[in-house]
């Protein structure tokens, strides 16, 4: 059923759309999450919502409890997050006269958007042999360097580091071709691009659904 949609609305104006956890200003970028888990609870109740911006989502339901690192989150703490600000907000709305600034989606959502690009960029490359474009890496890198890929489970970390390296060879066989001093060096260098392409398959596309999954 989900949570009800007059109390979820009177609940966004409490926390001024502003994630309960970190604070930022979300605008559309923000889940109602669930603080006990609706598959365990079965609560819908507006008492079981917390409002979260799309990076504290994820940090609350990516934490890999088989090999922990850092503290999970808890729903009593969760809970403590949402009534403290929603306290916050009720005591001291002189704070949100000034104009706050929009912030940007996190790190895991940014590396699923780019992820669906690159599976946009293998389709056209499957049917359009010959023109090719380079796959964009830099939120893994992102993410690999703010620790974000270790507190996935272990087969979507897998797959994403299996999926990177096939694009990160298949950009190094595209810069071999554009530097290619003659045309049979071209030659070869398409051929392995063409073969990773054909390792990576539709693993790209599978392993954006698995981040998506996550994500949701």
């Amino acid at each position: 059923m989900g949570f009800n949609k007059k109390e979820v609305n009177k609940l966004l104006a409490s926390c001024h759309r502003r994630c309960c956890i970190c604070h930022k200003f979300c605008g559309v970028k923000m889940e109602t999450d669930h603080i006990e888990q609706k598959f365990i609870s079965q609560n819908d109740s507006i008492e079981n919502a917390i409002p979260v911006c799309f990076e504290c989502h994820a940090e609350i339901h990516l934490y890999n409890d088989k090999h922990p690192r850092g503290r999970k989150f808890s729903s009593e703490e969760l809970h403590e997050h949402k009534r403290q600000w929603l306290e916050i907000c009720e005591k001291n709305p002189e704070m949100f006269i000034q104009p706050l600034q929009r912030s940007d989606v996190g790190p895991l959502q940014s590396l699923a958007d780019e992820l669906k690009f690159n599976v946009a960029i293998k389709q056209y490359q499957d049917s359009n042999v010959g023109y090719f474009c380079p796959f964009e890496v830099k939120q893994f890198d992102r993410s690999l360097n703010d620790g974000y890929i270790s507190i996935l489970n272990d087969s979507l970390a897998d797959s994403l580091t299996n999926t990177y390296i096939q694009i990160k060879l298949a950009n190094t066989a595209l810069n071999a071709i554009t530097s290619a001093p003659c045309e049979r060096d071209r030659g070869l260098a398409k051929n392995r691009l063409q073969d990773v392409l054909r390792i990576m398959g539709t693993k790209i596309d599978e392993t954006y659904k698995l981040l998506k999954n996550q994500l949701e």
